[in-house]
């Protein structure tokens, strides 16, 4: 590691003293070219003061003037006058017919040079895949064996390519950890390739433009522009600008696809902000109903944080000049410390505060130096007048929701969020981008949901120390029918019965008065998302407090990122040729070859990029209706955008229940394998006793036979 430390810094001080080498001996007329630019914006400030406040003055206006130091090298005409007859010329010979046969016979020369290339290598392409696949088309069990020719070029790789590479890595990890020497390199070669006097040059044009509305100057600056590029343009060879071009063209459509998502994104959350406190998706298998509530959820603990945010902000201003950051410290202490731990034991913490503050009357120890007197105790705001100490509960209340680091979700199966606090000792803000650059691997996870705490009845474990805790937060219950059950599993079921059931445990009841403890400044910081099949599967009396949303159609996989569709139908064309070649290959032979070693590399790099692409910026339209619980309104037809990015970044697992299956498996002593199969191609009575079949058994019994 040393050793990589070392050559970086030698590396960087030798590019740094030939960036200065060249500075000084090829791009001294860059510098020349500044020095001038820098003389022109000093006259153009004079000419715009003098103009400004009305001074006489015989200021030159040199930003008129074409430069002195680099020559006039360019096709373009020196004045508009001039521009506009070579215009007309140019124009003239598109309809010229000399100009257009002479036009076609180039082109003709060209087509026919390439044709005789091609007539050219076509038989040397043919004999190459003629050897090829004569000598790849020879079976072998070789297996894992690599070729001489394979062998060779992984030898050389090893000895030069995998060392360069490692050497490249180390140096850009340098670069990184000392980010002023790439900014130091790229204002020394903005000098080099004048692109520092272009700037000066714009800003002294500006300001003798912004006062003389000289708009016959402006073609000439346009032509110092293409004179002053020169520079860049004589350095660089055109195929480098393509790549720069590229590179540019593919920053501008991924940062329009990220503002698609974006734009998406609020339309969900405006969806779900138009949801009742409980809500119910619907559909059949497969029509990504946990992957909705799951995205729905996620979206919803965001602006839970948001609203808390801004609910914060609004009481802040009610007393503006309370020392709000001191009252916050010392309530994060005592979050850390365990004296408050939820909204109730905030709110008995501040009225502690209030009866302090009331028999000693200390604002220094209690209000943190707060001028009682200067700014008052009471805000009147045309509806209510509220003391100082409802404002600090209310306050309490949402920054123990807004600060809290723990995910606000509850949910019987995991679901992962990568939401992140950051914190400079002072006011922390939430990190919180569904779509970021790169990837995240580590987070919080949703908490496990003890039913206890949603139980105003009986609950399972007697005594329960959780029963009673939850007041706020995101529920996510999948499969609640089953959970629940509706009348049909209920037909047997007893109030007075000495076992917790869902008529007795008051289930329902708490989803009726949820909002009561997680009403905090009006706003309630609760919400319920639960999935099923089909809605009749929960219960009436919960059911009609719900929106039901049934999914329609999940749609196709789309992209937000424009302009991809070349670059698409490449990947995927050369993708279904390769592995259709690879597993050809594979059949026939054994061993590791050059050639299927090269063209799966070049396939992989291509395959996992346009993963990556639509794994970032990819999305599907989910139709969905939506209608109320009790099933006798009118139904509304929406769309929920389901992002990649979002849903799909180990959030959760689409099988939550398959471990229960699992254990069943492990216990059993036999596989698919070993299930018994049908001798002919018509079951024998002893074959349809075997399946222990309701139906089976009953026609059997009924015919009165074993």
């Amino acid at each position: 590691m040393r050793r990589y430390k070392v050559f970086c810094i030698t590396f960087t001080v030798l590019m740094s003293l030939l960036f200065i080498y060249l500075g000084v001996f090829h791009f001294n007329t860059s510098y020349t070219r500044f020095a001038e630019t820098l003389g022109d914006i000093w006259n153009s400030i004079k000419f715009y003061v003098c103009e400004l406040l009305g001074i006489v003055h015989t200021t030159p206006p040199t930003v008129e003037l074409y430069s002195d130091v680099i020559k006039w090298d360019i096709f373009l005409p020196e004045d508009w006058q001039g521009f506009t007859v070579k215009a007309g010329a140019y124009f003239s010979l598109l309809f010229d017919a000399n100009n257009f046969s002479e036009y076609w016979r180039l082109v003709g020369e060209k087509v026919g040079q390439f044709a005789k290339m091609i007539i050219l290598l076509l038989p040397c392409i043919i004999a190459v895949v003629l050897l090829i696949k004569r000598l790849y088309s020879q079976n072998n069990n070789e297996h894992n064996k690599d070729t001489i020719p394979l062998k060779i070029f992984k030898w050389v790789a090893n000895k030069t390519y995998q060392p360069i590479k490692r050497i490249i890595i180390a140096y850009i990890r340098f670069l990184s950890e000392n980010r002023y020497i790439p900014i130091l390199w790229a204002i020394c070669w903005a000098f080099h390739l004048n692109l520092a006097s272009i700037v000066i040059a714009f800003f002294a044009y500006y300001l003798y433009f912004s006062v003389s509305f000289r708009f016959d100057t402006i073609y000439v600056q346009f032509v110092k522009l293409f004179i002053d590029l020169q520079v860049l343009l004589n350095v660089f060879p055109w195929w480098i600008l393509t790549f720069i071009a590229y590179i540019i063209f593919d920053k501008m459509r991924r940062g329009i696809a990220q503002m698609q998502l974006r734009r998406m994104e609020a339309r969900n959350c405006g969806f779900i902000n138009d949801l009742p406190i409980v809500s119910m998706t619907c559909g059949s298998m497969g029509k990504k109903k946990t992957t909705i509530i799951t995205d729905m959820a996620l979206s919803q603990e965001v602006m839970f944080r948001q609203k808390a945010f801004e609910l914060l902000k609004k009481n802040d201003m009610k007393f503006p000049f309370f020392p709000w950051i001191s009252f916050e410290m010392e309530l994060r202490k005592c979050m850390e410390y365990g004296t408050v731990y939820n909204l109730a034991t905030i709110k008995e913490w501040v009225r502690l505060k209030k009866r302090r503050y009331e028999k000693h009357k200390n604002a220094d120890l209690q209000l943190y130096g707060y001028d009682t007197l200067r700014y008052g105790m009471k805000n009147n705001d045309a509806l209510k007048i509220e003391h100082l100490f409802d404002v600090l509960e209310t306050y309490a209340q949402l920054y123990f929701i807004y600060v809290i680091e723990s995910s606000l979700l509850v949910a019987n199966y995991s679901i992962r969020t990568d939401n992140q606090l950051l914190d400079n000792g002072n006011f922390p803000m939430w990190a919180i981008d569904f779509f970021p650059e790169t990837t995240i691997d580590d987070g919080r996870h949703a908490h496990i949901l003890d039913f206890d705490v949603l139980r105003l009845g009986k609950k399972v474990i007697e005594n329960n120390p959780n029963a009673g805790s939850f007041e706020f937060g995101v529920v996510v219950i999948s499969e609640v029918g089953k959970e629940r059950g509706n009348i049909l599993d209920h037909k047997e079921m007893k109030r007075n019965n000495d076992e917790t059931n869902q008529k007795n445990d008051h289930f329902n009841s708490w989803l009726k008065m949820s909002r009561h403890s997680a009403t905090v400044d009006h706003f309630p910081f609760i919400k319920v998302f639960t999935d099923e099949q089909r809605p009749e599967s929960w219960g009436a009396d919960a059911r009609d407090l719900c929106d039901i949303i049934n999914i329609a159609s999940a749609g196709k996989q789309k992209l937000a990122m424009p302009f991809y569709i070349i670059e698409d139908m490449i990947s995927e064309m050369l993708f279904d040729w390769f592995v259709d070649l690879y597993y050809n290959f594979r059949y026939r032979r054994g061993d590791n070859t050059l050639l299927v070693h090269i063209l799966k590399s070049v396939t992989t790099w291509l395959y996992k990029r346009n993963l990556k692409i639509y794994n970032q910026y990819g999305y599907a339209v989910s139709f969905i209706e939506k209608e109320r619980g009790t099933m006798d309104g009118k139904i509304e037809k929406k769309r929920y955008y389901v992002m990649n990015k979002k849903i799909y970044a180990k959030r959760f697992s689409t099988d939550c229940f398959s471990e229960y299956f699992n254990d069943l498996a492990k216990k059993t002593k036999v596989g698919l394998n070993d299930y018994l199969e049908y001798e002919t191609e018509r079951a024998t009575v002893a074959e349809l006793k075997m399946q222990n079949s309701y139906f089976i058994n009953a026609l059997y019994k009924d015919a009165g036979s074993n």
